[in-house]
């Protein structure tokens, strides 16, 4: 039987899937040719509140621009007055990253992004002697205790004796192309060499074609403020994968020294909270390592409560009825998300939760009544001189009763720093003056309680990289943290045995902490307690990330710290991971089951999680504009990428597209042609009619 003639249009149609296929399986590395990809992790993303938004987003496609590396000032006004290549991609220093020249920039409309360009070697300490810090001059005002509604004498204190000095608010401002932090020293090289040869002006005069260029691409979903972009996302959408926004949401850690059953009375005054914050913040995704403005106060905490576990057995026996509460916020950064939860939980009585009727045997309740002391770590990782300061509240004070019982709480923490090893000096901070910016301020908007925050300034912070890239290992004295914690540990202990006893933090267990959260999260006590995240999300050998969660984002941290809490605030049991991971939300303890502490370790422990996102996501037809809650969400987004690569001029381009456009033409119709003449052209015969 013959075979059916081959016709020409079948023939062209494999040539033409064949080139198709040679197209598209080149085409990666035809875009490898062109463009080369740059350090992208580390983008200013969009956040939001009840009435605004901050932060930064690109076009959705992404922004191109031809880079500029700004060196003086000068260079920004060449770009603004004079360039004639716009729109430009700033490369600039952190010394020109100031509100300032952005505003200046994205006024022009001349500026698509700014990459900021961050040496290996630079050091802020000597390049930024006037301190950097992207928080405003009085961080969290507004939801603090002297806000400008609370009609207190000490309402604009801050405004003439700013905490914050070096605050220039960048953290908190709002800009339309986006801004890349790039610390690879490979990436800046490219960066700066293709500057160098294509775009450097030569005597003042701009270079021509072709230009070194930047895409940068870092879309933001989010927009407008927290109630809008909320409000999409309840909304039906032919893009429901999309993600609008989220809650900044995490979890704060808390335990006691002493169990505490429902079962039994919880004696008013009979809980002494030592709190801290472990939250910090930056302009950038995947970068706040928040050292001296976080991380010192966490390690603190914890190196006393692993201290005063040590002789828990002790406390325990004591005739006394105090107790001890460790608590780690989180948010505190955005308004103080963590502590003005755990209030509004007070308040409505469900603290750590609604009172279970059918259970016996569970964790009691806690409200303000039971309070007796709140002190709070703050800052205290750059102290001179071993010098901290005690700062307490003047309007709370005012009354005598809780006047008196601050003044006993200052003698505890003098009479044991006098009789310590340690060398720690502890001074008042003066009595007139409000507190720096506290979690203890959430509590005080609503109640009346003796306490005091522990502080390395006596006045405006000391920490000139507040809420930066720059709050890193550098920014503290690590080594007098053991020290302070075992002057803490002391006058804790005195307080609820009311026996003076010192008690010595383990150094080394401090250190490893310090060494995990501020240079390396990949640390052989973070991979002993951090299981499979770590793999997930720390093992890139570089600090912990202090920024606050969303609910579908980033573990790690918390669970990494959970754990080594768990660990500090209970003890060994014999139990295997079946027993250990039973439930024990709502009972006196909980169980935590570590499989790689010595090959399988069960903890039983009075540390446990509760929820830290604001009560104004919770609240039903809430006022987003009211002010007394929190508001901050995080926007979504789905690409985050950076390229490098010459820029033809726009002529060339239009003719590149023409000349393509042409061919495309010229090819359908030689195509048409070789078809309608293809008897003529390839001899082949015209197949029979059908019968």
């Amino acid at each position: 039987m013959a075979t059916s003639p081959v016709t020409v249009p079948a023939f062209l149609a494999k040539v033409l899937l064949l080139s198709l296929f040679f197209a598209t399986s080149g085409s990666n590395r035809v875009k490898e040719k062109i463009y080369d990809k740059i350090q992208s992790d580390m983008a200013c993303f969009k956040r939001f509140n009840g009435t605004h938004e901050i932060g930064c987003t690109s076009r959705f496609n992404g922004n191109i621009g031809v880079i500029h590396a700004i060196n003086n000032r000068s260079d920004l006004d060449w770009v603004l007055d004079k360039g004639p290549h716009h729109p430009y991609m700033l490369a600039l220093t952190p010394e020109f990253l100031t509100v300032s020249n952005l505003r200046d920039a994205q006024d022009s409309g001349k500026v698509s992004g700014v990459v900021v360009l961050v040496h290996e070697g630079f050091d802020p300490e000597k390049m930024l002697t006037s301190g950097f810090s992207g928080d405003y001059p009085c961080p969290n005002e507004e939801y603090g205790l002297y806000n400008h509604s609370s009609d207190t004498e000490y309402t604009s204190y801050c405004q003439k004796n700013p905490w914050n000095p070096p605050g220039s608010a960048l953290l908190y401002s709002n800009w339309d192309f986006p801004i890349f932090l790039i610390d690879n020293q490979t990436s800046v090289d490219n960066i700066i060499s293709c500057y160098e040869e294509f775009n450097a002006p030569k005597d003042g005069e701009p270079r021509s074609w072709p230009l070194c260029a930047l895409e940068l691409k870092s879309h933001m979903f989010g927009t407008t403020n927290t109630e809008v972009c909320m409000r999409r996302a309840t909304l039906p959408s032919l893009f429901s994968t999309v993600n609008f926004c989220d809650p900044l949401y995490d979890f704060n850690l808390w335990g006691t020294v002493k169990p505490m059953n429902a079962s039994e009375d919880l004696a008013d005054q009979s809980v002494i909270i030592v709190a801290a914050r472990m939250d910090a913040a930056s302009m950038y995704d995947n970068i706040s390592p928040g050292v001296a403005s976080a991380v010192a106060g966490l390690v603190t905490l914890m190196s006393t409560a692993e201290a005063i576990n040590r002789h828990r057995e002790e406390i325990m026996a004591a005739e006394s009825n105090k107790n001890i509460m460790f608590i780690l916020y989180q948010g505190e950064t955005w308004d103080y998300i963590g502590s003005s939860r755990m209030v509004w939980d007070m308040e409505k009585g469900e603290f750590p939760f609604q009172r279970q009727e059918d259970m016996s045997d569970q964790m009691s309740q806690i409200n303000f009544t039971h309070i007796d002391y709140f002190i709070e770590i703050s800052q205290v990782g750059k102290m001179e001189e071993k010098r901290l300061y005690l700062h307490t509240d003047p309007v709370s004070n005012s009354d005598p009763e809780i006047n008196l019982q601050t003044g006993v709480l200052v003698t505890a923490f003098n009479m044991s720093a006098s009789n310590s090893s340690s060398g720690i000096v502890f001074e008042r901070a003066p009595e007139e003056a409000p507190l720096p910016p506290a979690s203890f301020q959430s509590f005080l908007k609503h109640v009346n309680i003796s306490g005091l925050v522990i502080a390395d300034h006596k006045e405006s912070f000391k920490n000139k990289f507040y809420q930066t890239v720059f709050d890193d290992h550098r920014n503290i004295k690590g080594e007098v943290l053991a020290d302070v914690a075992s002057v803490l540990a002391t006058t804790l202990y005195t307080m609820v045995t009311r026996e003076y006893k010192e008690i010595i933090a383990d150094k080394n267990f401090t250190g490893d902490l310090l060494h995990c959260y501020s240079v390396n999260a990949s640390c052989p006590m973070f991979k002993d307690f951090g299981g499979y995240l770590l793999k997930n999300e720390m093992n890139d050998g570089k600090p912990a990330k202090m920024y606050v969660n969303v609910k579908r984002g980033e573990t790690g941290r918390t669970y990494v710290t959970s754990n080594i809490f768990a660990r500090v605030m209970g003890e060994e049991v014999d139990m295997n991971e079946t027993e250990c991971k039973a439930d024990s939300f709502y009972q006196i303890y909980q169980y935590c089951y570590l499989p790689r502490v010595s090959n399988g370790t069960c903890y039983r422990t009075t540390a446990r999680k509760t929820e830290a996102m604001s009560p104004a996501f919770m609240i039903e037809d809430y006022d987003w504009q009211s002010g007394m809650y929190s508001t901050w969400a995080e926007s979504g987004w789905q690409a985050i990428d950076a390229m490098l690569f010459l820029r033809p001029s726009v002529v060339e381009e239009v003719a590149l597209v023409c000349g393509g456009v042409v061919s495309i033409v010229t090819s359908f119709a030689l195509v048409h042609f070789m078809n309608s003449r293809s008897d003529l052209l390839f001899g082949l015969p015209t197949p029979p009619a059908a019968c």
